[in-house]
């Protein structure tokens, strides 16, 4: 299974907290889906387009941003290029770009999942934030959305901000469960560097809130939603059955995706040698040159440079070469325990084995035996996974063991 992620780098206004990469501009919009379009047909022949498709993902920046005729174009070129069977096709919006016609006009295009960014109901949170909508417009979005053709949406929810208290998150919970939703993403707020935020903080003007405030508001809000109906398959993803993100099932599984567009991340595990030859080879690999001997996989990501993008293609996809990280049987085994341990479904120790071609030491072993009888950790057969009490813990005990 493989995935595709186009990145779609416009949007209205700058989130204090965003550090995807993103411009304000949009005088751009139609050059930068022609340069789009390009990049597509230039994969065309490339071991990338011989992987069947599963899910293709708008992020952004605001990809409905662009017209229906601009996202169909893009969605025609990735047709023709490669071969997509379909589980999910998903796209982002900001609540302040929803009206009845635009989600008719997604559905026209062919996307059946929407990805919504709430983040809070509430007026005081959205300006400190920074955010595009105001309360009003989230309410009539989640609204517009139930009663379209979508059945399959998600909802972003921000916790633990500066100032926040658990009345206060308990009423974005409530008020967003009151539409039924078959799916939240719920992220504590992250201070990233070279954002607008980090520099309020490191100006003292805000004081980000204390670590147990942001652990005991993460458990409300998985009690609340839980008691709502919805399984927590993830630490940060909630579903009722049959909804869970197939997209980022790819990621979690280390399946292949593709970045496209400026900013977007890419990762490829070849299968065979003679799709590594093609991927790495030092005559005619697309990465050829690069000192990939010792490499399983790779990722990498695409200069965030819009102008480079558009007008100076060579030299940015010349630049790719400085982006990319060969990736060792090894740090993926570490990649899939760590992954596991924040998905319900956890770590199984025969894929170890099997795919990883890695064995748990003796210390690791005594720290799983350890974990499950303090009851942070589920064992199943070969297979582990983090209780209830344990997914508070989630990174700590990754790290323990990994260390």
């Amino acid at each position: 299974m493989s995935g595709i992620y186009v990145h779609i780098p416009f949007c209205k206004q700058a989130c204090s907290y965003c550090d995807f990469y993103f411009v304000t501009k949009s005088d751009q919009k139609e050059n930068f889906v022609q340069a789009l379009i390009a990049e597509i047909a230039a994969l065309e022949g490339q071991v990338f387009t011989e992987e069947v498709v599963r899910s293709v993902y708008f992020g952004g920046g605001t990809p409905s941003l662009l017209s229906a005729d601009q996202l169909g174009r893009i969605i025609s070129e990735l047709e023709r290029v490669f071969t997509l069977e379909l589980d999910e096709l998903t796209i982002e919006m900001n609540p302040d770009n929803v009206t009845p016609h635009d989600l008719k006009s997604l559905k026209a295009c062919g996307f059946d999942r929407i990805s919504m960014g709430v983040q809070s109901f509430s007026e005081k949170s959205l300006q400190f934030m920074n955010r595009a909508h105001d309360r009003t417009q989230a309410l009539q979005a989640l609204e517009d959305i139930v009663t379209s053709s979508f059945e399959n949406y998600t909802v972003d929810l921000i916790y633990g901000q500066p100032n926040q208290t658990s009345a206060e998150l308990q009423e974005d919970i409530d008020q967003l469960m009151a539409f039924n939703p078959p799916h939240i993403s719920a992220y504590a707020l992250t201070i990233e560097h070279n954002t607008r935020l980090a520099k309020q903080v490191e100006l003292g003007r805000v004081k980000p809130a204390d670590d147990d405030e942001v652990a005991d508001q993460m458990d409300l809000l998985a009690t609340s939603l839980v008691n709502y109906g919805l399984d927590r398959y993830e630490v940060s993803s909630f579903a009722k059955a049959g909804f869970q993100a197939k997209h980022n099932q790819i990621y979690w599984d280390h399946g292949n995706y593709l970045g496209l567009g400026p900013g977007a991340h890419s990762f490829w595990w070849p299968k065979t040698p003679i799709e590594k030859e093609r991927l790495m080879g030092d005559d005619a690999g697309f990465f050829r040159g690069l000192p990939t001997e010792q490499a399983t996989a790779l990722r990498w990501s695409n200069p965030k440079d819009l102008t480079g993008y558009i007008h100076k293609k060579n030299e940015y996809q010349q630049s790719l070469y400085r982006l990319v990280e060969s990736i060792s049987e090894f740090s993926l085994a570490e990649e899939y325990i760590w992954l596991g341990l924040r998905t319900s479904r956890g770590f199984d120790r025969s894929v170890l084995s099997e795919r990883y071609n890695y064995e748990c030491n003796a210390k690791q072993q005594n720290r799983l035996e350890s974990l499950v009888n303090d009851g942070k950790i589920s064992q199943n057969g070969e297979c582990f996974s983090l209780t209830r009490e344990g997914i508070r813990l989630a990174d700590y005990i990754a790290l323990d063991l990994l260390s």
